[in-house]
């Protein structure tokens, strides 16, 4: 059975399903404020637009230029487009790694690992949240880095998804969703 029938066997069961998509979001949310395109500041309620073009402008190296800001009592989110995009994808895949290492670790009889296996396999989703606040990581702890390695932390999103593909897949390849009661 491949690997995209072994998800889809797992998502079919409610819980498990609950589960990666609650992380997922979750996992956004974090995602949004590191970025600092969601905040918990705001008076009054606001709608500012800009030109959807500019949602291609860049901020940073992986980060884009937001075109709509909407402001509420307590909570304004900055939406870029471009952001969410590769918040969600990063989220949808640390979500389905989670949900799918928690499987590993109850049901430890439908995977051929041990249950500490399965939750080291988990570390990249954990730590894919760090490829985006990498840089400011830096700035806020004032360490003195060389200009090279601030230039490395460009790669640690694409890196961040490629590790948590590999992963997903790692885990599902070596999981038998037969196996799993119903």
């Amino acid at each position: 059975m491949s690997a995209w029938h072994k998800l889809r066997n797992i998502l079919a069961r409610p819980f498990y399903r609950r589960l990666a998509f609650g992380l997922g979001g979750g996992y956004l949310i974090l995602f949004l404020i590191a970025l600092q395109d969601l905040s918990f500041s705001g008076q009054g309620v606001q709608v500012l637009t800009t030109e959807w073009t500019r949602m291609f402008d860049r901020t940073g190296t992986m980060t884009f230029e937001p075109v709509l800001q909407l402001t509420l009592p307590g909570l304004t989110f900055l939406f870029s487009p471009l952001n969410v995009l590769i918040g969600g994808a990063l989220s949808s895949l640390a979500g389905l790694n989670l949900a799918v290492t928690y499987l590993a670790y109850k049901h430890p009889g439908a995977c051929r690992f041990n249950r500490s296996t399965g939750i080291v396999a988990s570390l990249p989703a954990l730590l894919a949240g760090g490829a985006c606040c990498a840089p400011a990581v830096v700035l806020i702890f004032g360490l003195q880095m060389s200009s090279l390695f601030i230039t490395a932390f460009q790669v640690l999103l694409p890196v961040a998804g490629v590790l948590l593909v590999g992963t997903l897949k790692l885990i599902l390849d070596r999981t038998n969703t037969n196996a799993l009661a119903a």
